[in-house]
């Protein structure tokens, strides 16, 4: 379906969990409470609301958290929801502590690709950005899903005076295996204010120094809006997601859901869309279904089902034109990035 600008909006961000096990500065800092586990969205209300997105035209999922793996069920619900007509992706972004223990079931149920949340390769920095000594288990990870044949991709955030030197390391993962590492710029969303972030554009500047013989990498790598490029010889790329710099909201093709059922139009603003009431019959009119109803029967032409429907169809009419990250102080969104799904 396409919004007020003319973008097709298929994709969905999905956070099941607003828990984990890792307490990275910038996302999740002391004093954040998780949400009580009766307000968080079943496996079951999932699935119905993907059932209705997929009617409107989401194609392609991504389930986020927190931390979705340390959601009892995981792996079984990205089986449940590759079986919903309509949905032809199932991802995941994970920071990758439980991927080997979990990577055979998620394989199983068809996990068509994994993002590992990965800031550093030193482990004392490790430590003082998480809060945790997991990185052995994080690159065992890694390994793992590229052994596999998994599609891979490892996600990280450079920070002034933190992680900022190690860009050359990480990028040699990409020599070395045949993943993708992508540089996301810090966006000014929660905690992430108070932090320095590092800009893509001085980023390439200093890469294209060390590897002149940098080349544009054009071949489809996902659903984001990274920009990708490729040093010759090396088995992996190296993508940018530059949401501060290189605004990319005139191909923006995604909606967020929290675990809480609020439908977010953009990340940088407050704005969504509670399915809660539609789901747990607060509505008017509209019945809640039983615990073990199978979100994959024969329910998709109820008032629910309708319900949901129009307010995906709601979401997608609201979609801004562009977010505001450039301008902080018009971000209306004061949620940190673990309670959002970010």
């Amino acid at each position: 379906m396409d919004d007020r600008f003319g973008r097709g909006i298929d994709y969905m961000r999905i956070s099941i969990t607003d828990r984990c096990n890792l307490r990275c500065r910038y996302c999740m800092p002391e004093g954040i409470l998780p949400v009580p586990k009766a307000e968080v969205l079943s496996f079951e209300e999932i699935g119905r609301i993907c059932c209705a997105a997929a009617k409107e035209g989401v194609q392609k999922i991504k389930i986020t958290g927190g931390e979705p793996l340390v959601r009892q069920g995981c792996a079984g619900l990205v089986g449940m929801l590759k079986k919903i007509s309509g949905i032809k992706q199932v991802t995941m972004t994970t920071n990758g502590i439980l991927l080997q223990e979990c990577l055979p079931q998620l394989l199983e149920n068809g996990l068509d690709m994994v993002n590992i949340s990965l800031d550093t390769l030193q482990p004392h920095i490790y430590q003082a950005v998480t809060g945790t000594d997991g990185l052995s288990q994080v690159l065992a990870g890694i390994r793992q899903a590229v052994g596999a044949g998994l599609k891979t991709k490892v996600n990280c955030v450079l920070l002034k005076g933190v992680n900022d030197k190690e860009w050359g390391d990480l990028i040699q993962l990409t020599v070395q295996m045949p993943l993708d590492v992508r540089f996301i710029e810090m966006m000014p969303i929660g905690h992430g204010k108070g932090y320095e972030p590092v800009y893509n554009d001085g980023l390439l500047y200093q890469i294209r120094k060390r590897w002149p013989q940098l080349e544009k990498d054009t071949s489809i790598h996902g659903n984001g809006p990274a920009e990708y490029y490729k040093i010759p010889g090396a088995k992996g790329s190296i993508g940018f997601i530059s949401a501060m710099h290189g605004k990319f909201c005139g191909s923006c093709n995604r909606l967020r859901l929290t675990s809480t059922g609020k439908l977010k139009p953009c990340l940088c603003f407050e704005d969504s869309i509670d399915l809660m009431p539609i789901l747990r019959g607060q509505e008017a009119g509209i019945p809640h279904p039983p615990a073990k109803t199978n979100p994959l029967g024969p329910g998709g032409q109820t008032a629910q089902m309708e319900a949901l429907c129009a307010a995906f169809r709601q979401a997608i009419q609201r979609k801004p034109q562009g977010h505001c990250f450039e301008t902080a102080a018009q971000v209306t969104e004061a949620k940190q990035m673990v309670q959002i799904g970010g």
